[in-house]
């Protein structure tokens, strides 16, 4: 019984009071719906933007790092997406005074100068990077013409910028591939001069046929030699030495052994005009082919190493100077902006319906609380009186 006695005490309260609360309710509603018709409006347009793929030219060296590692391990190694550098260059300096020199947004902020225009335009642009790399653009102005045209301007300024950078990009990739192609220019005749001058000082023509004729000629002599020299020992026991065959057979050992030497490179500067000739044709001698083959590899495999290096680089210029000519959006519109048919702020019926519910709230506080001071006995009066006597201002 004393529950439903209570009930009824805060329904007689109400009741009582019910003629402040309305009043102090309309006139808060009254009064915040007044306020809200001289807030600012604000309208919000959106737009979607993709970045544009890139030449393969330019991701040869992301695409051999990211090969080499899982996931997005990449962005902990310091690389940043295309749409985070689209995130970048839309909160530059140079895209957001672009925005503001077009619109005139320093009378429409009524900013004191374009710096701090610039600083309003940056907190009323939101970007948010979505799945498969695209970008939201979400600008807000005080029309809904103005917060569409300001979100496909940044679209439009973003291309722009975005287009300016790759040319610039790739004609210093232009200026410096044109000067290694002249340095390896350079390189490969330094390297075919001297390729050329060690074939003519030893006469090289093909190294490995030369090398496989002059074994060959130099193992038919040590047989030849052999078959001689036995037959000179048995001379040497048969005859006497000044008889005619067994001179014969020193004077062809003898010829055969020199012949060797040569082949050899032991007395190559001492032999004859037509000796020289002869063993021109077949090459370097033996005991220097380890060095020579060595030294003709040396600069046989540099030359070759440049010659491809060349052919690298006039590959990469020709991309260089395709990706500088052509034409080709950076940025593709997904999602044009157009002017939004409900603004975003202020929502005036959500401001009064709070101010109202506030309101009702305290009423009904201030009704209990009134009536509470209304039932106090005369001993809790005086005190109160006393209280009042004693903070009120001294004399």
């Amino acid at each position: 019984m004393e529950e439903d006695r209570n009930l009824l005490d805060y329904i007689y309260v109400l009741v009582k009071w019910r003629r402040m609360i309305g009043l102090s309710v309309l006139f808060v509603v009254l009064a915040t719906a007044g306020i809200s018709l001289f807030l600012p409006e604000k309208w919000t347009a959106n737009t979607m933007l993709l970045p544009h793929e890139e030449d393969a030219g330019n991701l040869e060296m992301s695409m051999l790092m990211s090969a080499a590692v899982p996931g997005n391990i990449g962005g902990l190694l310091g690389q940043s997406t295309p749409g985070e550098r689209l995130v970048t260059i839309i909160k530059s300096r140079r895209v957001l005074g672009a925005m503001v020199d077009r619109f005139g947004l320093v009378a429409d902020y009524g900013a004191a100068n374009r710096d701090l225009a610039m600083e309003t335009l940056a907190e009323l642009v939101e970007t948010e990077l979505g799945s498969g790399g695209t970008l939201k653009v979400q600008a807000e102005a005080s029309s809904a013409k103005l917060a569409a045209d300001l979100a496909n301007g940044l679209a439009a300024e973003l291309d722009v910028v975005m287009h300016q950078q790759k040319r610039g990009l790739a004609m210093g990739d232009r200026v410096f591939l044109e000067g290694r192609l002249d340095s390896v220019q350079r390189a490969i005749e330094v390297k075919a001069m001297q390729l050329q001058h060690l074939q003519e000082q030893y006469g090289i023509v093909d190294l490995k046929a030369q090398t496989e004729a002059i074994v060959g000629v130099a193992q038919h002599i040590v047989q030849e030699l052999t078959l001689q020299e036995v037959k000179l020992g048995v001379a040497r026991g048969a005859l006497h030495p000044d008889h005619e065959k067994h001179r014969l057979l020193e004077m062809e050992v003898g010829e055969l052994r020199h012949q060797l030497d040569q082949i050899v490179g032991e007395y190559e500067y001492r032999a004859g005009a037509e000796a020289k000739a002869a063993f021109a044709a077949l090459g370097p001698p033996l005991k220097e082919l380890p060095e020579l083959g060595l030294q003709f590899a040396r600069y046989s495999l540099e030359l070759k190493l440049a010659e491809h290096t060349l052919t690298l680089l006039v590959a990469q210029l020709e991309g260089a100077k395709l990706r500088q000519a052509k034409q080709v959006p950076a940025v593709q519109v997904l999602d044009l902006a157009t002017p939004p048919e409900y603004r975003s702020a202020p929502r005036r019926t959500l401001i009064v319906f709070v101010a109202a519910l506030l309101s009702l709230l305290i009423s009904v506080v201030l009704a209990f609380i009134g009536e509470s001071l209304s039932k106090l006995s005369s001993q809790h009066q005086g005190k109160l009186k006393s209280i009042g006597e004693l903070m009120g201002p001294r004399t």
